[in-house]
């Protein structure tokens, strides 16, 4: 059956007539190949290949693992069950405890909002002091300033946490966990959530908790089962007591590191957008069954459909990062038909002739199954109209030639040598980086300069308004 994904894709008119597309893609969660699953809170791969090179990372694998041992009697001595007071006394409160939490958290306190009185489950205080001081007062945000560092809601075991039940009133702050921990942590002015139904456990950021589908997750019996300590360690090292102080593996450094991380590929990777799209706008020149001319009006009509062809990349290349087209998911689309599979090629086997044209028939038919879907291949439609060759003849009657494609894909694909992972990078990111092209236009280069000189073979270049060339 074909996965469910929502898109909606807003089309308009930009500068000089240019068309753009805006895409906001969500998904339902999928099981992850990482200890973790974590939803756009961090940089995956700051998560996933920086911090278990850290050596401090390392050296509390060995605290980790007495933790471990504890966190697996507790889950071994509870029978699962809806009922939300024993889990909260079984599993989560013993749970914290073993994380280094005992006596710093004020279970139901009172906390003020514009709608009256709320009792999170949980608020948790930086030390005891700061907990004796506000023990039984109505809470609130500058009464909590310094002292508390997150808020913590609990439901019964293995409650849905992203979805309102049936039968509930649509308006009960309750009905929605995702919601409620933001809605406590915005009054509480928290820097963290904590949400968790015995056997999920989530981490919120003020800054996104507002997104709801902005966090870090993790199965914890799932992690206990697999016996890995380095594997725990992502359920550790950001849930234990010291994870809320700064320091260098507390998770607001953490978090720090990894947006330092993910802009500065970011940056690179903007740098090389300009380098694609000159790519792809000279492939179409150089291919010669196409005929076309550098004429003024031709390289305009190049250019457009360079940038749609230039976001259709982006747009498949975002979406194979985050699942919503399954690299994982089906092995033979996988195998026959990715992106993925195609920028590996290309990293692979660049230096094809201009004239022959491998690689653009197999991003056509990817193009055709993403714009109609295919349920063999598990794949939805995404019609918003991108991918829609009656809307681009263009690149229907058009070809650009392997040479400058595969500089392309792989200009798009990788950063320093190392593949790109586009779940770093956000929709707005990628908006930008669009945007930004579309301040420059294509020129012939009618008289090579000596810059022109180093770049044998090029017959246009990127210009903005002003004359200065990209």
């Amino acid at each position: 059956m074909t996965a469910a994904i929502r898109t909606q894709a807003i089309s308009g008119v930009g500068a000089e007539g240019r068309p753009y597309y805006t895409y906001t893609m969500r998904q339902q969660p999928q099981p992850g190949e990482q200890p973790h699953r974590n939803h756009g809170l961090f940089s995956d791969h700051y998560l996933n290949v920086s911090l278990p090179d850290r050596p401090d990372w390392r050296a509390l694998a060995d605290e980790a693992g007495g933790a471990m041992e504890e966190v697996a009697r507790i889950l071994a001595a509870y029978t699962p069950s809806a009922n939300e007071a024993q889990v909260e006394e079984e599993v989560v409160r013993p749970v914290l405890r073993a994380l280094g939490h005992e006596g710093i958290f004020e279970v139901q306190p009172a906390l003020a909002t514009p709608g009256g009185t709320k009792r999170p489950d949980y608020v948790f205080y930086r030390d005891a002091a700061s907990l004796a001081a506000n023990k039984n007062r109505t809470l609130d945000d500058e009464r909590l300033r310094g002292s508390a560092f997150a808020v913590g809601d609990a439901k019964y075991w293995d409650r849905p946490l992203d979805v309102a039940l049936k039968g509930k009133r649509r308006d009960s702050l309750t009905n929605n966990p995702s919601f409620q921990i933001s809605f406590y942590m915005r009054h509480a002015g928290t820097e963290w959530g904590i949400l968790t139904n015995g056997r999920l456990w989530r981490l919120y950021h003020r800054d996104t908790a507002h997104r709801l589908d902005r966090f870090y997750e993790v199965d914890l019996p799932a992690l206990i089962e697999g016996g890995d300590t380095e594997a725990f360690l992502y359920f550790f090292a950001f849930f234990r007591r010291p994870a809320f102080d700064e320091g260098a593996l507390g998770v607001a450094e953490i978090l720090r590191a990894s947006d330092d991380y993910a802009r500065g590929v970011g940056d690179s990777l903007k740098a090389q957008v300009y380098e694609a799209l000159r790519h792809i706008a000279q492939g179409f020149l150089d291919y010669p069954e196409n005929g076309l001319t550098s004429g003024p009006e031709s390289l305009q009509e190049i250019y457009d459909n360079s940038l749609i062809l230039l976001y259709r990349m982006l747009f498949v290349l975002y979406a194979e990062a985050r699942e919503l087209l399954p690299v994982r998911g089906n092995e033979t689309y996988h195998d026959s038909y990715s992106l993925y599979a195609i920028k590996h090629d290309a990293a692979e086997g660049r230096g094809l002739l201009p004239t022959s044209a491998t690689v653009w028939p197999r991003l056509k038919q990817l193009f055709r199954i993403i714009n109609n879907g295919s349920p063999p291949l598990s794949v939805a439609t995404f019609n918003g109209g991108l991918f829609d060759p009656a809307r681009h003849p263009f690149l229907e009657q058009n070809t650009v030639g392997d040479a400058h494609l595969q500089e392309a894909i792989d200009q798009l694909s990788r950063v320093d040598g190392q593949f790109v992972d586009y779940r770093d990078l956000s929709e707005r990111h990628l908006g930008t980086i669009y945007e930004g092209l579309l301040e420059y236009h294509l020129e012939a280069m009618d008289e090579p300069n000596a810059a022109d000189a180093a770049e044998p073979g090029w017959a246009v270049a990127l210009l903005n308004d002003s004359g200065e060339r990209k």
